[in-house]
């Protein structure tokens, strides 16, 4: 199951520094489900395919872990997220995913009884609709429906307006795209033109490209 989510933009600043400052950013959240529908993984990844992260649930066979994992907090640089996520009653249970204000990165995972967080003075739900991601390339626009993407040009399958400048400028070289850190869309490279990559280097673009999602895990050390 895959959920985007985006945001109008993270602000410029320099104390504390935003690496990430830019428009349209956004999430990506994609639920591993098993053979009797259970979840296994939560991975979280910005739409630029930075600070991702696997986390497994207690329905995932230890077999199925990486050989070097271990099983102490994920610390994403910078935020700390639990090693392992524990799902008593799946029927009741729910995945909260907490957002850091401004940044919008994930800054906690937790699984919560559905009564719970009802019940709970820390929350206001606000039921948000869940709309088919292939509407983002038909977006209604002052009478007329544009693409969240460019579909052509050097920007081809990156999102409109979503440069972001400090990552160009520290992490251009680094990874031999001008273009890093710009959120893109999240499909086939052979149609968007554009892999969504989350290793910096160079040699594993194609390896850990996460449209590929059962390769992308095995280049993360996964063994589903």
């Amino acid at each position: 199951m895959i959920y985007r989510v985006h945001f109008p933009k993270v602000p410029f600043s320099l104390i504390p520094f935003y690496l990430s400052a830019g428009s349209n950013v956004g999430l990506l959240v994609v639920i591993t489900l098993d053979s009797a529908q259970r979840p296994v993984l939560v991975t979280t990844v910005g739409t630029c395919g930075c600070y991702l992260a696997i986390v497994p649930t207690s329905f995932l066979p230890d077999d199925a872990l990486p050989v070097k994992w271990q099983d102490k907090p994920l610390d994403i640089y910078g935020e700390i997220l639990p090693a392992r996520l524990s799902y008593p009653n799946r029927n009741n249970s729910k995945l909260l995913i907490h957002i850091r204000p401004g940044v919008h990165r994930v800054m906690d995972l937790e699984v919560m009884d559905e009564k719970n967080i009802k019940a709970s003075p820390l929350f206001t739900i606000i039921p948000a609709p869940l709309r088919p991601i292939r509407e983002l390339e038909q977006i209604p626009l002052d009478g007329i429906t544009t693409s969240l993407y460019h579909n052509t040009g050097v920007l081809k399958g990156h999102v409109k307006g979503s440069i972001k400048p400090w990552e160009s400028i520290f992490l251009s070289l680094l990874s031999l795209d001008v273009f890093v850190g710009t959120d893109k869309a999240y499909g086939d490279s052979k149609e968007t033109g554009n892999p969504f990559y989350t290793s910096l280097k160079p040699w594993n673009r194609k390896a850990s490209d996460m449209w590929d999602f059962e390769a992308f895990l095995k280049f993360w050390g996964w063994r589903l």
